[in-house]
């Protein structure tokens, strides 16, 4: 899986294994920034920056979990809500399988169902066969 792809774009689906793999590391980054009292001017441009990237990179891994659960984006704005947004999350991005085969967002990131290509949309080839030159000598 590249990195790129799955902190910084909203394209396609990402499967919940992913989805833990990644939002943990940012959630860990984003932890010194909540008990810095500022006062260096440096650090104060750090956390601004450590902190954006973790919305931006959170809204982006939240919002291909949707997708792959066959919801619209727009179901993001659920999170935020006190309460219950956090319960929300949990369950149906952090819990809940995504769903089986390819639906209106993409591939399924498991491979599961008729459509053989990965997340970028592209064709996966079916046959094992490797390719190898034959030397006739």
């Amino acid at each position: 899986m590249n990195q790129k792809w799955a902190l910084f774009s909203f394209q396609g689906r990402m499967r919940r294994r992913d989805y833990w793999l990644y939002s943990l590391p940012v959630m860990f980054a984003v932890v010194p920034t909540l008990f810095y009292q500022g006062g260096n001017a440096v650090l104060d441009v750090l956390t601004i920056v450590i902190t954006l990237f973790a919305i931006y990179a959170s809204l982006a891994l939240n919002i291909k979990r949707l997708k792959d659960r066959n919801k619209n984006p727009w179901w993001i704005v659920v999170t935020f809500l006190p309460l219950i947004g956090p319960i929300f999350a949990l369950v149906e991005l952090g819990i809940l399988d995504g769903t089986p085969g390819p639906n209106q967002f993409g591939p399924d990131p498991k491979g599961r169902g008729g459509d053989k290509s990965d997340q970028d949309g592209n064709s996966v080839r079916e046959d094992k066969e490797k390719d190898t030159a034959i030397f006739e000598g």
